[in-house]
């Protein structure tokens, strides 16, 4: 072999070395990137998660205290805890936020404009239209105190002002449930990849019989209706107007008292004297417990899955003791770092969200340990720890409201006042060039690519296999770390 051939050969062998070195560099690059965002989702939601605990147990301690005000028929005192605990459902989880970027910060995550952009949306929203509401009690947007939706602004304001390392990812601002697909991310990312098996499970009969965009229902996307809490890591609480003999007898809230207080037994005398306690017209803080993700147990949604044509899967694998066995308030943070490639002049993103939720028990009338929503759902101060869970565990998570994209195809592209949107004029009008969803619904509409998944699954359905986990291709978890 001649010198020049020799050199050549070196030189082809050190290229090789070269572009593989790159790309061990690049894989390296990719993974530690990852490990750095879920260290980051995971820090910010477990931080978040604690802040709402600790709210909880303040609006706990201040339901003792409205207690022993209304023993002693303090009605100025008792509508200052109300008020106290008013500020404290709406005001107070916003803080939160500000406490999940900290620890998204100190896990080395960049401001993403995304995210503040969304939220700022939502001010200009709150200032427009919440900020018109009356104090007419049918009013959807009746604010729980003079001024409150100019505070809850501000608050949103000063959480976002120095930019987000982490999005909210459940927030609600806006409420869509029922099982639209549209509403679905998976079935876009099904589209995308020509996930048949996706169809299989989730949405066969939609392939066999859809037509054209006429065939979806209407959208169930509306305003949630109790605003009583913040929309940001909503605690899913509610200022229910009643008796409180109505839901415990005085036997019930001396124990509630005695357990739970610094400072001991109440009065039966007084107790029988109070007309607060009987007053239907007092105010009453209680986990809510209507809506989708709001308190209850977690295994009462098992009727859901036994269907095995249903397509769901229940997202919680193991036993849970039972006095742990309840869904309820949590936070869902979303982190986002671009990772750039050397061998390869690109760069990627790798996303990760991430849930958690406050946890405690309660000793029940019975005198055993139990969960939190045990005392008639009145709220005590219990809540002692946190724990990341299933992200499809919490109400909320298919919204994935930290993603600016998404979030802006649901409000604006598929219905919109104008008029123009996708169930409006079809795939045509979309409202954004470039929009993933909307292309993707561009490739739904076409019969060959319907009758491909149809052609695919009549040999095929036998080879799909139902998902365990995992989320999209993005990064992330459906089933829990």
């Amino acid at each position: 072999m001649r010198r020049g051939q020799v050199i050549l050969y070196l030189l082809m062998v050190l290229v090789a070395i070269t572009l593989l070195s790159l790309l061990n560099v690049d894989t390296f690059l990719v993974v530690r990137g990852k490990n750095r965002v879920q260290n980051a989702g995971d820090a910010a939601a477990l931080r978040a998660a604690r802040e709402q605990g600790r709210i909880l147990n303040e609006i706990g301690r201040l339901n003792l205290e409205h207690i022993l005000a209304a023993v002693e028929n303090d009605s100025n005192e008792c509508e200052r805890i109300v008020l106290e605990q008013r500020r404290a459902a709406l005001l107070q989880p916003v803080a939160a936020l500000e406490f999940a970027n900290e620890a998204a910060e100190k896990n080395g995550m960049e401001v993403r404009e995304e995210f503040s952009k969304i939220l700022e949306d939502h001010v200009r929203e709150i200032r427009e239209v919440y900020c018109g509401g009356s104090e007419d009690e049918y009013d959807p947007y009746c604010p729980p105190w003079p001024g409150a939706w100019e505070e809850y602004a501000a608050k949103i304001e000063e959480a976002i002002s120095g930019g987000l390392r982490t999005g909210p990812d459940n927030v609600e601002f806006f409420y869509a449930s029922g099982g639209h697909l549209l509403l679905n991310r998976q079935f876009y990312h099904a589209i995308a990849g020509y996930n048949w098996c996706w169809f299989h499970w989730n949405a066969e009969e939609w392939l066999k019989s859809y037509d054209s965009y006429h065939d979806w229902p209407d959208l169930p996307i509306g305003k949630e209706q109790n605003l009583d809490n913040s929309e940001i890591f909503n605690l899913h609480v509610e200022a229910w107007e009643g008796a409180l003999t109505d839901i415990l007898d005085t036997n019930q809230i001396a124990k509630i008292y005695r357990e739970y207080a610094d400072n001991g037994e109440l009065s039966a005398e007084k107790m029988a004297l109070s007309h607060i306690l009987t007053n239907r017209n007092e105010t009453w803080f209680l986990f809510d417990s209507a809506g989708v993700g709001t308190w209850g147990r977690w295994f009462n949604v098992l009727s859901l899955v036994e269907d095995v044509n249903s397509g769901e899967e229940f997202p919680i694998v193991g036993e849970i003791k039972e006095e742990y066995n309840v869904r309820g308030c949590a936070a869902i943070c979303r982190c986002v770092m671009d990772v750039e490639a050397f061998a390869i002049d690109s760069s990627s993103a790798v996303t990760w969200s991430a849930a958690a939720k406050p946890f405690g028990t309660v000793v029940n009338f019975d005198g055993e340990k139990d969960v939190v929503t045990a005392l008639r759902r009145f709220i005590v101060p219990c809540f002692d720890s946190v724990r990341l869970v299933a992200v499809d565990s919490v109400g909320g998570e298919n919204l994935a409201t930290a993603d600016y994209g998404w979030v802006t195809h649901i409000r604006k592209h598929l219905w919109n006042v104008e008029g123009t949107g996708y169930l409006q004029k079809g795939p045509l009008a979309r409202s954004s060039e470039g929009c993933f969803y909307c292309l993707m619904l561009e490739n739904w509409e076409h019969k060959s690519f319907r009758r491909e998944g149809i052609s695919w699954l009549k040999y095929n359905a036998a080879t799909c296999v139902r998902p365990t986990g995992g989320g999209p291709a993005s990064g992330g978890t459906s089933h829990g770390h």
